[in-house]
C-alpha cells in the first residue's frame, strides 16, 4: 500500500507521454534505414537484395528482444527491461557507421531492432491505467508506432541534410536516442501493484494464488496468431503498394503518397479503437469481449474487405487509389490498441500478461514480419497483384474469426 500512496495514479500520464515519445522515436528507425539504403549499397558494394537483409535483421532483433524483455520485466521490472533495449538500440545505431563490413552491420541492426519498446511501452502504460481506460492507453502507444513510421522518412531526410552523409545521419540519430534514453530512464516508474480493482473474473484468478503459465493458455497462442495476421496484411501490403501503384501507370510520387497515407491513417484508427473498446467497457461489456470485438469488426474485417477490393478500386482513378489505401491502412492498426490490452484481460495477472505479450510479439512479428513481404512478392510475381492482395486480405479474414472466439479462452475457461 505504501507504493500506492507514494506513486500517485495521476503519474500514469507521465508514463504515457514518455512511452509514446520513445516508441515513436524507435520505430522511426525502420524508415531511417530505407532512406539511407542507396548510400549503404554504394558504401558496402552490395546489391539491393542483400541490403534488404538489414530490415530482416531489424525485425528479428525486434522479435527476440521483445521475448527477452518480457522475462526481464517479470524479474527486474519494466524500467530495467526498457533501459536494456534502449541502450542496445543506441549502440546499434551508433555502431553502424563504423562497421567494417555489412555482416557487422546486420548484427548491429539486430541490436537496433531489440530496442523497439512496444512490449515495455504497452505493458507498463496499460498497468498504470484502470481497466476501462486500458484500450485508450494501448491505442496511444500503437499510434506512436505508426507515427514513427510515417515521420521516419522526414526525420531521416532532415538528418541526412544536416549531416551530409548517411554515417553522420546515423550518429546524430544515436545522440538523439541517447538523450531520450536518459530522460526515459529518469522518469520511468514501475507501476504499483493492485493500483486498481480488476474485473471480477480476473480478481478471482488472482485470489486463487495459482502461478500462471501463459505459454500453456490457448488465448496466448491465439493472440500471437492475430499479430501474425496483423503483419501479414499490413506489412505485406506495404511491400507491394509502391510497385503495384506504378504498375497501374501512376507516378512514383503518387505511389509514395499511397504508402504515406496507408501509414498515417493508422494514427487515427489506433487511438479511436481504444476509445471504442473503452466505451464498451463503460457500458458494462466485459473488457476482454470489448477488445476482441473492436479488433475483429472495425479492425480485421475492414482490413480484409478493403484489401481484397483494392485491386478493383485502385485502377479507377488516383482518388480512388487513395480512398482505398486509407481503408486498407485503417483496419489493422485498430488491432494494435486491443492486442496490447488483451493479455491483462485474458490472464488478469501483470507478470503473466507481460510474458504472454512477449510470446505474441516473438511469434507474430518474427514470423509475420519476415514471411509477409516474401509471400506477397512471390504471389505477385507468379500470379499477379490481384491474387497477392486477395491472399493478404484472406489472412485478415482468418484473424477476424480468431478475434471473435478469443473471449471464450479467458483464463477461467481454458483451465490453465
Amino acid at each position: 500500500m505504501s507504493k500506492t500512496r507514494t506513486l500517485n495514479p495521476s503519474y500514469r500520464w507521465v508514463i504515457l507521454i514518455i512511452n509514446f515519445f520513445v516508441c515513436a522515436l524507435a520505430y522511426a528507425g525502420l524508415t531511417t534505414w530505407s532512406t539511407a539504403s542507396p548510400e549503404l549499397v554504394e558504401t558496402f558494394k552490395i546489391s539491393n537484395t542483400v541490403a534488404s537483409l538489414g530490415s530482416s535483421a531489424f525485425m528479428a532483433g525486434y522479435a527476440v528482444g521483445s521475448f527477452v524483455e518480457a522475462n526481464v520485466s517479470a524479474k527486474r521490472g519494466y524500467r530495467a527491461a526498457g533501459l536494456l533495449g534502449l541502450i542496445l538500440m543506441t549502440i546499434g545505431i551508433l555502431g553502424i557507421p563504423y562497421a567494417p563490413n555489412f555482416g557487422i552491420v546486420l548484427v548491429l541492426r539486430f541490436c537496433q531492432g531489440w530496442g523497439i519498446l512496444w512490449l515495455v511501452g504497452v505493458n507498463s502504460t496499460v498497468a498504470w491505467f484502470p481497466p476501462a481506460k486500458r484500450g485508450f492507453a494501448s491505442g496511444m502507444i500503437g499510434a506512436a508506432l505508426v507515427l514513427g513510421i510515417g515521420c521516419g522518412g522526414l526525420v531521416a531526410t532532415g538528418l541526412l541534410n544536416a549531416a551530409g552523409t548517411w554515417q553522420g545521419a546515423f550518429k546524430l540519430f544515436a545522440v538523439i536516442l541517447l538523450v531520450a534514453t536518459v530522460i526515459w530512464g529518469l522518469l520511468m516508474k514501475n507501476p504499483p501493484k493492485d493500483l486498481y480493482e480488476e474485473p471480477e473474473a480476473n480478481a478471482a484468478v488472482k485470489k486463487s494464488g495459482r502461478k500462471i503459465n501463459p505459454y500453456k493458455t490457448v488465448g496466448a497462442w491465439l493472440c500471437a496468431l492475430c499479430l501474425f495476421f496483423n503483419c501479414w496484411q499490413l506489412i505485406g501490403f506495404n511491400s507491394l503498394a509502391s510497385s503495384y501503384i506504378t504498375s497501374l501507370g501512376y507516378t512514383d510520387v503518387q505511389a509514395g503518397l499511397v504508402v504515406l497515407f496507408t501509414g498515417l491513417i493508422g494514427i487515427l484508427s489506433t487511438v479511436l479503437s481504444g476509445f471504442i473498446s473503452d466505451g464498451m467497457v463503460k457500458k458494462g461489456v466485459l473488457p476482454i469481449k470489448a477488445r476482441a470485438v473492436t479488433m475483429a469488426i472495425p479492425g480485421f474485417l475492414v482490413a480484409a474487405v478493403s484489401t481484397v477490393l483494392y485491386p478493383f478500386i485502385a485502377p479507377i482513378s488516383f482518388g480512388m487509389a487513395i480512398f482505398g489505401c486509407l481503408l486498407v491502412g485503417w483496419g489493422v492498426p485498430v488491432t494494435n490498441g486491443s492486442l496490447g490490452a488483451l493479455p491483462m484481460d485474458l490472464l488478469g495477472d501483470e507478470e503473466a500478461a507481460g510474458k504472454m505479450f512477449g510470446l505474441t510479439i516473438f511469434l507474430g512479428i518474427g514470423a509475420g514480419g519476415i514471411l509477409a513481404p516474401y509471400v506477397a512478392s512471390s504471389c505477385a510475381e507468379s500470379y499477379g497483384y490481384t491474387v497477392a492482395l486477395i491472399v493478404l486480405g484472406a489472412g485478415a479474414l482468418v484473424a477476424t474469426v480468431i478475434s471473435l472466439i478469443l473471449p471464450k479462452f479467458q483464463l477461467r475457461h481454458d483451465g490453465a
